[in-house]
């Protein structure tokens, strides 16, 4: 599922005929079935992004289409609850809005809201476990009792119900351990590689974007100032620092190990893999250095 914003302003009215502009023009075309990280400093326009492709906030001008979706058109008599199904959000800290009993419950209890009648709630509950990695043992554990990476998977089991398309996540990692960010990771690409899922992430982490996200949208001060697959954003270093916008750490490495030594390392994955070239090249110096002699 594709999203198209085509020259997206928005303002804040703030009282007494002032406004703020949180969205400036805006035009991005976001691929489906490729996940998209939106980056920028804080109030660059992230979340108001997220809130307007999600339907919750009308730009004040400009198009947002998106699938088969027009936002904007004021003629446009599409079911929204049909949005609902093809949209799922997942907000910071989705789980702070747990109030059932049971895992089973609180999945159960979104997919209730769309369809009260539904009698294959059950099945549909264990499918979203699958598809977020939870086993039927769950189905009847509190949600109280999960530690914190577990209850994140059953608060998204809960967006997955429905059988979204488009999946928005904001701040998906905040708050989790490092084995947690991990395994949440993993989700991720999995619901685009088997699920066939396009998912949008706004987040400040741009050490777990740079390792699954196809592209990558630049926000300040509400307008685009860069948008490319993440290769090409995130090896501008300068352009990002010039507006505040956050560098991945191995990224901010291999620039400075380039600018003290002259050596290009190329493409390194992550702070993991940077030890190893590193390691590598250290060995293939000494090599040369031994055959030299």
């Amino acid at each position: 599922m594709e999203v198209i914003f085509k020259n997206v302003s928005f303002s804040y009215n703030l009282g007494m005929s002032n406004e703020k502009k949180a969205i400036d023009n805006v035009s991005v075309f976001l691929q489906g079935n490729l996940i998209h990280g939106i980056i920028g400093p804080i109030g660059s326009g992230k979340s108001t992004m997220l809130e307007l492709m999600n339907g919750i906030t009308k730009p004040t001008s400009g198009e947002i289409v998106v699938g088969n979706y027009e936002l904007t058109n004021t003629k446009s008599n599409f079911n929204f609850n049909d949005f609902r199904y093809d949209v799922g959000l997942v907000y910071q800290f989705p789980e702070k809005q747990f109030f059932c009993s049971t895992v089973e419950e609180e999945i159960a209890f979104s997919g209730k809201v769309f369809n009260p009648k539904d009698k294959s709630i059950k099945n549909k509950v264990k499918k979203a476990l699958k598809m977020v990695g939870l086993d039927d043992s769950y189905v009847k554990r509190s949600p109280f009792s999960l530690n914190g990476g577990e209850r994140r998977l059953v608060a998204i089991a809960s967006i997955l119900i429905s059988n979204p398309k488009l999946l928005i996540m904001d701040e998906p990692t905040i708050g989790l351990d490092n084995n947690s960010k991990k395994r949440l990771m993993e989700l991720i690409k999995n619901l685009k590689t088997r699920y066939m899922k396009t998912i949008i992430i706004v987040t400040h982490d741009v050490d777990m974007l740079y390792e699954i996200v196809d592209d990558v949208v630049v926000l300040n001060n509400g307008r685009v100032i860069k948008h490319g697959n993440k290769k090409e954003v995130f090896s501008d270093v300068q352009l990002l620092d010039k507006y505040g916008a956050p560098v991945p750490s191995v990224i901010r490495a291999c620039s400075i190990i380039k600018e003290r030594t002259n050596i290009n390392l190329g493409h390194v994955k992550n702070l993991n893999n940077l030890v190893r070239t590193i390691a590598n090249k250290c060995i293939d110096k000494k090599m040369v250095v031994a055959n030299e002699k």
